[in-house]
């Protein structure tokens, strides 16, 4: 699981100030995950770009973290092995509920972070269906980036096979959750790098989507994405290979988060903590493994619980 960069930019302090101060913003990242256990919470600071990254002095660990969940209180204490991380105290059996309600607090000198929302109902994939064409089609594919005097972008003509992927899922409710609200992130993700990031902005193997205005069949929801594998060669078979497909299930705070965290005109992505910047937010996930084969046949390998960041 990928942790939020903490490295975020830092205004310059007032000139006539004698003593240095700390304008540093308090970075959170923490999720709720339906049907499954509690989880770490990071805890960052905001950096001055001014030097190296340091993540021992972006790491908080002075902070109290608390959720109220289910009619508990539950304390989170600083890992002493992991800095900045934040691990739920002395929880017994407690699991996240579908439909529970839930307030997330982190105070740290002086500042107070804040979120509150509702579980989403678990969600379970079913059926998926791996469609590959019989031969690959001619591609501009990006190889490297050379950069010298003259910038070459080292572009060269390829193939890609277009790998198509059809998913369902169930379509649940619990009360205090509402559909129309309900999102939904499908993603593709190949556990190698065959096809260009040029060729990927053209695909869609990873998408947010209200969950409401997806195609109904038989009770379950269905979404197709589109991912690629590249060969050097038009009479290259397809290489074996594992994809992870995985979905999410969330609140609208979620999906802006997830949709603005690499938008190059933001700084930082959208947050739904008020007093802080990043996520805590409750989620419902699942995903499957699924090997490809070179005839084009697939079959599922494992089933990981797993957050797709």
């Amino acid at each position: 699981m990928v942790c939020l960069m903490a490295a975020l930019m830092l205004f310059g302090t007032a000139c006539d100030t004698v003593a240095p101060v700390d304008e540093s913003r308090l970075v959170v990242e923490g999720y709720l995950t339906s049907g499954g256990p509690l989880s770490t919470v990071q805890v960052r600071r905001t950096v001055s770009p001014n030097g190296p990254y340091d993540p021992a002095r972006a790491a908080v660990d002075d902070a109290t973290v608390e959720l109220f969940i289910g009619g508990s209180t539950i304390s989170f204490a600083p890992d002493s092995k992991e800095k900045g991380t934040y691990r739920p105290g002395s929880t017994g059996e407690t699991m996240v509920a579908a439909g529970q309600s839930f307030s997330f607090r982190a105070a740290w000198r002086g500042t107070v972070a804040e979120a509150s929302g509702i579980v989403p109902p678990t969600v379970k994939l079913g059926e998926v269906d791996v469609t590959v064409p019989d031969e690959p089609i001619s591609a501009v594919l990006l190889d490297s980036l050379v950069l010298s005097d003259s910038i070459a972008t080292g572009l060269y003509t390829g193939y890609i096979y277009p790998i198509e992927v059809a998913i369902s899922w169930n379509d649940t409710t619990v009360q205090g959750w509402s559909p129309e609200s309900s999102w939904i992130r499908a993603q593709i993700r190949p556990f190698s790098a065959f096809s260009s990031p040029v060729i990927d902005l053209f695909l869609r193997s990873d998408e947010i989507f209200r969950e409401a205005e997806q195609m109904t069949i038989d009770g379950k929801r269905r979404w197709t994405g589109l991912y690629a594998v590249g060969v050097r060669n038009e009479d290259d078979p397809l290489p074996l290979h594992r994809v992870r497909i995985s979905i999410i299930r969330s609140s609208s705070d979620y999906a802006r988060f997830a949709a603005s965290k690499d938008a190059p005109e933001r700084r930082e992505p959208v947050t739904n903590l008020s007093g802080a910047v990043g996520i805590f937010a409750a989620i419902a996930v699942d995903s499957v493994d699924v090997y490809v084969e070179p005839d084009g046949s697939s079959s599922i390998a494992s089933h990981p619980r797993e957050v797709v960041r």
